[in-house]
This record gives C-alpha cells, sequence and structure tokens, in this order.
C-alpha cells in the first residue's frame, strides 16, 4: 500500500498527456501509486501513453462517465492514506507531492490541501494564478482564490481557506469516507462541474479543515476560465457569453443541486444574498438563455432526492453556525 494513491482521468489529452506523466514521474516523493482512467477518448491519448509508459494500466471506459464518477471509481479501487487528484492538464513541479504530504501529515484534524496552482498556456508555464483554493462568498458564489492575477508572493502564506479545486486536490482518504454517501466520494449526479465545490462544502460541515500550501506548486491549462473576483453582474454576463453551452448548462444546474443539498440554515443577512444573486440570474437566463430554463423543471423534479441528501450531510454535521458563517466572505 502506496502513502498516496494518485488518480489520473484521461479524455482527449493528447495535447498534455506527456508532460502530465513526465511530470509525475519526476516527483521526488515516489511512495505513490497510480491508477489511469480513460473516459473513451478518440484522440491518441492512450496510444502517447503505451508508447511512452507501455508499463502503465489503464482502465478504458467506452463512454465518458464524467469526472465525479471516473474519479469515485478510482478512489474504491485504491488503498491510500492520501487521495491525489490528476488533471491531465497540469504539470508538477518536482517537489509538488513531497511539500503537500509534509504539511498534511502536520495536520491530522484536515482533509483537503491544495498548492499553488499557476496557469499553463499553449505549454507554457506563467506567472499568472489560477487557484489557491476556493472563497466561498455570501451569496454562495464560489470562485478560485487569486485566480487571474499575477503572482507576486501576495499568497505565499501556508493558511486555511474554504476548500480546495478539483483541478489537483490531495485529500485525507479519512475524510473521504467520512463524508462518503450512496458509495459517492464526488456527486454523480453532477456529471461535471463543481462536485469539487459540493465536496469542500459537505467535508467542512463534517469538522474536516482545508489549506493551501504555496510552496508546492503545479501548473494548469484551464479550459473552461470562471469568472472570478468581485465582478459585477454586468461583467458576470458579459463572461458567461463566452463559455460553451455544455459549461453554462450544467454550472447552472448543478449550482442549484449545490444549493439544496448544503445551504445551511442561514441567518437573515446571509440568506438575503443568495436569493438575491439567484433572482438576477434567473432573469438572466430568462433573456439570454432560454434554453436553460428547462433546468428549473430538471432540478424541481429531483428536489426530493436532493432533499435526501441533504439531510443525510446534516446528520454528519459538525460545523457550528458561527463556524459557516466564518466561510463567508
Amino acid at each position: 500500500m502506496s502513502k498516496v494513491a494518485v488518480n489520473l482521468v484521461t479524455w482527449n489529452g493528447a495535447n498534455y498527456i506527456k508532460g502530465c506523466l513526465d511530470s509525475l514521474f519526476n516527483q521526488t516523493f515516489t511512495d505513490f501509486s497510480l491508477m489511469i482512467i480513460d473516459n473513451g477518448s478518440t484522440d491518441e491519448t492512450l496510444e502517447l501513453i503505451n508508447e511512452k509508459y507501455p508499463h502503465l494500466k489503464i482502465v478504458k471506459h467506452r463512454n465518458n462517465l464524467g469526472f465525479a464518477k471516473a474519479h469515485n471509481q478510482a478512489i474504491h479501487w485504491t488503498d491510500s492514506e492520501y487521495v491525489l487528484l490528476l488533471n491531465q492538464d497540469i504539470l508538477l513541479e518536482p517537489d509538488f507531492i513531497a511539500k503537500l504530504v509534509a504539511f498534511a501529515d502536520t495536520r491530522p484534524d484536515s482533509g483537503a490541501f491544495t498548492g499553488k496552482i499557476l496557469k499553463l498556456q499553449d505549454g507554457q508555464k506563467t506567472k499568472y494564478i489560477d487557484s489557491l483554493g476556493l472563497r466561498l462568498f455570501k451569496n454562495h458564489r464560489v470562485i478560485d482564490l487569486g485566480a487571474g492575477e499575477m503572482d507576486d508572493s501576495q499568497y505565499d502564506a501556508v493558511e486555511e481557506v474554504f476548500g480546495v479545486s478539483g483541478a489537483i486536490p490531495l485529500y485525507r482518504r479519512a475524510a473521504l469516507t467520512a463524508v462518503e454517501m450512496d458509495k459517492q466520494f464526488f456527486d454523480e449526479d453532477f456529471f461535471s462541474y463543481k462536485e469539487d465545490v459540493d465536496l469542500a462544502y459537505r467535508l467542512r460541515s463534517a469538522g474536516w479543515k482545508a489549506f493551501k500550501v504555496p510552496p508546492a506548486v503545479a501548473y494548469h491549462d484551464r479550459s473552461v476560465a470562471l469568472p472570478q473576483k468581485d465582478m459585477s453582474k454586468l461583467e458576470l454576463a458579459k463572461a458567461r457569453r463566452h463559455r460553451s453551452k455544455f459549461a453554462n448548462y450544467y454550472s447552472y444546474r448543478n449550482h442549484w443541486y449545490f444549493l439544496i443539498k448544503n445551504l445551511p440554515d442561514l441567518k437573515p443577512k446571509h440568506l438575503l444574498p443568495v436569493l438575491w444573486f439567484e433572482f438576477i440570474k434567473f432573469f438572466y437566463i430568462l433573456f439570454f438563455e432560454t434554453a436553460n430554463l428547462k433546468i428549473i423543471k430538471e432540478v424541481w423534479a429531483e428536489r426530493h432526492r436532493f432533499q435526501a441528501k441533504r439531510r443525510l450531510i446534516k446528520a454528519k454535521q459538525k460545523a457550528r453556525t458561527e463556524d459557516i458563517d466564518s466561510w463567508l466572505t
């Protein structure tokens, strides 16, 4: 049994896979195992892996099962103290895993860890920040901390964050097991988008902390750039119009699933920002994304299932009301 199980889910990642695997096998930390699950790639991803690393075994699916289900499989099929989720469009600095695990070993009360993730653009490392963890606003909008900013060491302190991005997170297996629901760590109903936010909220609710560890550095070529920082409603709308229909659909639908499952019994001063933000989004979709109005019917039809999930989450809740208030910025 290795200390860290590295789980790599691939899907049409031919442009990235060699660099990703090379950076993994160049790690100074070597006590890890690797499981690769391919979600029905139709490009040269598998051929490139077999050519460079013919000894690696790959679980091959005919279809794209989505981020959540594939990673759930990998977590169940491994046994380790920590689980590292590796995206195909990630490059790791050689000491990334070593530094992240060394810190995690000092914080047994914590379940999720992230390094400093910088942007990878056209295969080149940049000094622009991709994520240093997740930030939760009072209206329950979630962004990647520091995203889009130039890295000038302004976030270099090792400190607690609300949660971690799904790009390259390290999880304590005991924490994942503690919030497992129906044999799922990530909610497979999400398929793609915001499953990491949902898991972050459930971990915090169950009493597990999350930390950013900036000395551990990685690079990420994010295919879908989400709007960040304190953008105005108009700026958010403009940014949304540049995203794919697929991303907008799943992002909006899954945010509702996230709220139904996780929204705590907030004080009125915290509930009103949530309601107002959702009201503004609804009218935007009413006029500019009418095809996504079907999401309302879909969420309504699934409400009882997600309310049942909410009850299970509440049964495991250890966070106090004042703790939840402290997450909101």
